[in-house]
């Protein structure tokens, strides 16, 4: 009798547990794409520079964001080719990967990946990873598009979802946001990852008078308020009366590292803008947009709270409150750069 409780209750012990979801995805791609040095940057955060190619199969298996990867590295000289189509069939996703610092070969790769669809799961998600951002001579985006149809690649694969990210696994440009969008995909759970806040300014949207500014370190400040505030206002203005549209985002060059040869990602400048008040945030350029947005409007809406309509041209935010604010509206995703 004992015996049988014991099975029973192991038994229910195992319906009631959640094991975490495990997703099978396939990187493919023409050789020296950097397939691997994704993989290792998805696994440890960590750059890894290797010239080593990879023959045949490499399988690896990692959490990213909560979900469980068993991965699969094929290799993408042409003689490895034939194999790819065994692990495509079993693969929930599919991430091919471009040397987009190479546009000469868009069209190999495009017959490689036309070559691999047939294989590729209906339903998939099919990213395009255009990787080797940081080392294009001459941005080949647009090149990109125009070789990798996007809307021809779902007519002929049935894709759940496509998409095509200009990315760096070197430098961390844009490479989060390209597997952030997989997994929200794949799981359906909107992904706000951390991000790095350098500086934050507040500011009337019509006459341009700065409000508030904070930055990281107290007396510290990468960027004057002011003229941060007067740049940032000139080029939206321009681009709203050369192109209809107002700009959200601006990047900015970032000096090397003293002392050292490593060149730090870019600072990207991003504007959440309402009727009464703007607010813009200077951030890494890899961090998240949405996120951004998200804590820009939420600084609106505070703004507002602390400043009320009727002294709203003679009272200023001091950058202490801000920060303070900031610190325990987002204790456990926010993180303040202190370089």
């Amino acid at each position: 009798m004992l015996k049988r409780l014991f099975r029973r209750h192991s038994k229910e012990e195992k319906t009631t547990s959640t094991p975490p979801k495990e997703e099978l995805i396939t990187f493919i791609g023409e050789a020296y794409g950097g397939k691997t040095t994704i993989l290792h940057r998805l696994r440890t955060g960590e750059f890894y520079s290797s010239s080593v190619r990879t023959m045949g199969l490499n399988v690896d298996s990692f959490e990213y964001r909560n979900v469980q990867f068993q991965a699969f590295d094929l290799g993408g000289q042409e003689s490895f080719h034939m194999i790819w189509g065994d692990y495509l069939r079993l693969s929930t996703a599919v991430v091919f990967v471009v040397d987009c610092s190479n546009p000469q070969s868009f069209g190999s790769s495009k017959a490689a990946l036309y070559n691999a669809m047939p294989s590729i799961p209906e339903n998939a998600i099919l990213l395009i990873a255009a990787n080797k951002a940081d080392i294009s001579g001459v941005d080949p985006y647009v090149t990109l598009l125009k070789h990798f149809d996007l809307y021809d690649i779902q007519q002929k694969g049935n894709f759940r979802a496509i998409n095509i990210f200009h990315m760096s696994a070197k430098t961390g440009s844009n490479f989060y946001q390209a597997f952030d969008w997989l997994i929200e995909t794949l799981t359906g759970e909107i992904i706000l990852p951390n991000i790095h806040i350098h500086n934050v300014c507040i500011y009337q949207t019509d006459s341009g008078l700065l409000i508030g500014s904070s930055s990281a370190t107290q007396g510290q400040s990468h960027y004057d308020p002011a003229l941060l505030t007067s740049m940032f206002s000139a080029v939206n203005t321009f681009a709203e009366a050369s192109m209809g549209a107002g700009v959200r985002e601006i990047l900015m060059k970032r000096s090397s590292t003293a002392g050292t040869d490593e060149v730090s990602d870019n600072y990207k400048l991003v504007r959440v803008e309402e009727s009464d008040f703007s607010v813009i945030l200077i951030v890494d350029e890899s961090d998240s947009m949405r996120k951004s947005v998200k804590i820009g409007k939420d600084l609106l809406i505070w703004t507002r709270i602390k400043i009320p309509e009727t002294v709203r041209l003679i009272e200023q935010i001091d950058g202490e409150e801000i920060q303070t604010y900031l610190s325990m509206k987002f204790p456990e995703d926010l993180i303040m750069a202190n370089t």
